[in-house]
């Protein structure tokens, strides 16, 4: 028996053949292509959905639109507050400055206001009013010190106590100094 004869391809079939495996060739890798893009898209979109989840979470633990309420009361309550007087009232210190003279039992002093000036805080411009006192005491030199821990109790919080002098001659001691206020 004789086999039967195989005939060569011609070359359109050869054509035809290398074409359809290159289209195959070029079929799966657009298909790992897209398959690797969708498993990309899906991973992003549940890392999305995760951190969704995460602010929600903390939005809920943390109620945001409360929590600027809140900072915007303090914030009130804190420029009402503040440690910066709205005004000083020289009347009002002036009585302070003898109260304390007097609870330091010392006799003579000379107060005097020296005027208000500025003084930046942070950026912020705020009034420092000065004044100079003077005092002599013959008595002994711890009645002065009393009275300089007087004046820094006075109920101000910005009072600050600048170009301190002491300075005795025989059994009289001079002190003097400067006091400044701020104020907004």
């Amino acid at each position: 028996m004789k086999m039967p004869s195989i005939k060569k391809p011609s070359r359109l079939q050869l054509i035809l053949i290398v074409a359809v495996v290159v289209l195959l060739v070029v079929n799966v890798f657009l298909a790992m292509g897209y398959f690797s893009a969708v498993s990309a898209k899906a991973d992003l979109e549940k890392d999305i959905e995760w951190r969704e989840t995460q602010i929600a979470m903390l939005e809920g633990r943390y109620n945001i639109g409360a929590l600027e309420r809140e900072l915007a009361e303090a914030e009130r309550k804190l420029a009402e507050e503040a440690p910066f007087p709205k005004e000083i009232d020289d009347l009002e210190l002036l009585d302070l400055i003898i109260n304390a003279v007097q609870e330091a039992g010392l006799g003579s002093y000379t107060y005097t206001p020296t005027g208000a000036g500025t003084v930046s805080i942070g950026g912020r411009t705020y009034k420092a009013h000065s004044y100079a006192i003077e005092l002599n005491s013959d008595e002994q030199l711890r009645r002065l010190i009393k009275f300089l821990g007087l004046i820094e109790e006075l109920p101000y919080q910005t009072l600050e106590i600048n170009d301190i002098t002491l300075s005795s001659g025989g059994e009289t001691w001079w002190l003097d100094f400067d006091i400044e206020i701020i104020t907004q």
